[in-house]
This record gives structure tokens, sequence and C-alpha cells, in this order.
């Protein structure tokens, strides 16, 4: 593993060090091993573990939102997450980190096996604090008990970030720096947060300054010739942010999405964290089907309420997705989106069980749409995300694509769809809008 030691204004003296506590570092196997056996998690843990160097540094960041431990501190090693301080010392080494979470230690021993010791030097220098700025959507439904954390790559990717921004640009600093923007290419395109794009095009001007210092700094021309590299493939990137043609926007928000959908550990503690803040702590049981369809209107009514219509519609992800990225979405905001869509999927599977009249509905339609069940089933899942206005606008394009009974749009559309509280404005109101 290539290890680039990072300049931290650090102190060193007797007095410090006597002070230092050893923490112990675990979860190695968990972090290196992913998709291996147990056997196979064990060793490559262990040759890890046997290449550390006593001092070598290490990078700390907390994770409040970790859905196994509000206090976890990552341990990260070349920006790569390793491991875990355990967590009985995990609060006591939480108070040496900065205002942001994040700290700086160095390897004093292993165990010879799969766990190795690291001390924490005091909270380094404060990074500037960032500007506030509005949020875009409306106020949260969830409150702040109820989120996700981030994925592992998103977490790395402000890690690397902050530092290519904070570090000092020096001679002795710039092999870490080329390394730091190396590390960052492969994660741009990993988030549509406003986030990252502001870090993005803020690392990307302070590589320009830096390839109009190259002679103060006295580069070689390996480095140079590396700098305009670097500097080249991050200006493609920051064209590539603007140009969404290829459609990188919509497949991170999807493969985003789906990644948390198939994270069952992250998906029970969203789901624990909801009954706990809105349901007493309980799940919803046979009896509850008054009161999930209310708390399912709850979170879609939040959707409905954006301002702009793409993000009112779960079912069209891509099209939401687009927004998204356009409209500059803080991660926090982001990752309450992702909540919602996951909960709204998670209660409409539970409605399914408990709903009794979605068969006598296709079947009271079913005249309508010419005997479709596929259209019929898409248009009821379509229409529940649906202002009133939108649902006959849906009527008459289906309508002039001749999946809807001309005959029958009228009064008996209207009739099954109110009965069943699906459109809820009076009759009248249906037949100045449905042509």
């Amino acid at each position: 593993m290539f290890f680039v030691p990072l300049h931290f204004n650090l102190q060193s003296n007797n007095e410090q060090e006597k002070q230092m506590t050893e923490y112990t570092v675990t979860g190695i196997r968990h972090q290196l091993g992913e998709g291996l056996s147990a056997e196979e998690q064990t060793e490559k843990a262990r040759r890890f573990v046997a290449q550390l160097e006593e001092g070598q540094e290490v990078m700390l960041a907390a994770e409040s939102e970790n859905p196994v431990d509000v206090n976890a501190i990552a341990v990260y090693i070349d920006y790569k997450r390793v491991g875990y301080i355990n967590k009985e010392d995990a609060p006591e080494a939480k108070q040496l980190l900065d205002e942001q979470g994040r700290g700086v230690g160095k390897v004093v021993r292993t165990d010879h096996h799969v766990t190795f010791f690291i001390s924490i030097h005091g909270a380094p220098e404060k990074n500037t604090p960032q500007v506030r700025r509005e949020g875009i959507l409306p106020e949260g439904v969830l409150g702040d008990s109820v989120r996700i954390p981030f994925t592992k790559g998103e977490s790395a990717l402000q890690l690397i970030a902050n530092d290519l921004l904070t570090m000092e640009v020096s001679r002795k600093n710039i092999k870490t720096i080329l390394h730091l923007a190396d590390l960052y290419l492969p994660h741009i395109k990993t988030s549509i947060c406003h986030d990252d794009n502001m870090w993005l095009n803020r690392i990307e001007k302070r590589l320009h300054t830096i390839c109009e210092q190259r002679e103060a700094l006295e580069l070689s021309d390996e480095e140079s010739e590396q700098l305009d590299n670097t500097y080249q493939m991050m200006r493609e990137a920051v064209g590539d942010i603007h140009c969404t043609q290829d459609h990188w926007p919509e497949r991170i928000f999807i493969g985003q999405l789906e990644q948390l959908r198939h994270d069952e550990r992250t998906n029970t503690y969203l789901y624990k964290k909801y009954c706990e803040a809105f349901l007493g702590g309980k799940d919803f049981d046979e009896t509850d089907k008054n009161r999930l369809k209310a708390e399912h209107d709850r979170l879609t009514d939040w959707l409905k309420g954006m301002k702009w219509s793409e993000l009112r519609n779960p079912r069209s992800l891509e099209t939401m997705a687009h927004k998204v990225n356009y409209l500059g979405l803080s991660r926090q905001e982001l990752y309450e989106l992702y909540s919602v869509l996951l909960l709204i999927e998670r209660l409409e599977k539970s409605m399914k069980g408990l709903t009794v009249n979605h068969e006598q509905i296709v079947a009271e339609l079913k005249p309508i749409f010419y005997g479709d069940e596929e259209e019929i089933n898409t248009f009821l899942q379509d229409i529940q995300y649906m202002k009133p206005t939108q649902i006959t606008e849906r009527v008459n394009q289906l309508v002039k694509q001749d999946k809807i009974s001309g005959l029958s749009r009228k009064r008996n559309l209207w009739s099954v769809l109110h009965r069943y509280e699906l459109y809820l404005p009076s009759e009248t109101n249906w037949n100045l809008q449905v042509k």
C-alpha cells in the first residue's frame, strides 16, 4: 500500500507524549474483507496489521449517524477506512476530535494478529468554518433523529476534499497534495450533492494556483508533469459535472438509492428510528390500516408539497435525480430525501398486505381501461402522488392514447376514484378538467 504521510501541525513534546492514551482499533476483518469468507477475512486483516509501522499516521472521523453506535470513530489510513476505535473507548476519544469530528493519531503497536493500537494527538487546528446556505427542500418531515448514514465513498470523499483545501501549499507538502488529488479524482462522480460540487470547483482553482506557483515551489520535472496531468483531468471533470448528457447524475442518484435499499442494516436502523419517533416504538399491526395510510399520506404529502413537480413523484426517479442535481441539494437534504423514499416503499409493502380493496378497484376499472390490468396498476400507482389537476391531465393523456374508454372517462371513472378516495374533488370539477 502506498502511503504518503500527512504534514499536520502537531506538538510532540515529552509532556504531550506522556499524556497520550492508547486506543484499540477493531473491525479490521470486516472493513478489509467484505465479501470474503471468515478465514479469508482473518488472513487479509493479519497481513495488513503485520505491515503497519510504529508512528504511522492515521486519520480519525466521527460517524454520528452510524447505525450501530452514534459515538463511532472510524480510522483511516491513506484515506481508506480500516477499522473503528472500539466501542468502549469511543466516547472518551471523541472528546479529542475537533468541532468537525476529525483528528489525527499514530500507530503505537499491534497484537501481531488482527488488532492494532493508536494514540491520539490533541485536536488539530480548527478548519475554516463553512458558510451556511439556505435549505432547498421544505422543512424536514422526519425530524433530526430519523436519518441514514452516508455511504463509505462519500465519507472518504469528504476527508480527502477537506485536506486538499486546507493543507498548506509548500515544497514539503506537494507530493501529498498530488497524491490526495489522485485519490480524489475517482470519487468525483460518486455524489451529486452541492457540498461536493462546491469542493470540486474550489479544488480545481487551487490546483490552478499551484500550477502558477510551480517555479517558486521548485517542482521537479516529474512533479510538474504529474501536476499538469492531474489539473487537466480535474478541469475535464468540472466540465463533465456541468454536462448531463451522459445521465451520470441519474445513475448516481438511482445507484445510491439502490445501494441503500439493499443494505439491510441501514434499512433496519432507519425503520427503527422512524418507529421510535412517530409510532411510539412499535410497528404497525393488522388493525392499523388507517394509521398506516395516514403515515403514508404524511410522507407523500411532503413530496407533493415540493415547489418543483419533478420531486413529487417517487416513481419517476430519473426525473427526480436530474432536478436534484440541478438544484444542488446539501448532503443532509439528499439523505433525508433518500430516507423518505425508502420509508414510503416500506409502508407501501405493508399496505399491500392490509389493503383489501385493490382487486375490487381493478375489477371496477377494467371496463374503463379495456381490460388492461397492467395499465390500471400503473395508473393507480402514479396518481397516488399526483394533485387533482395532475390526475385529470393524466386521464386526458390516456384518452388520447386510446387506453381509456372515451364513453367512460367522465362519470364512471370519477365515481370509482372518488369512492375509494383517490380523487376527492367533486364530479363537476372532474368534468371541467377531463376533456
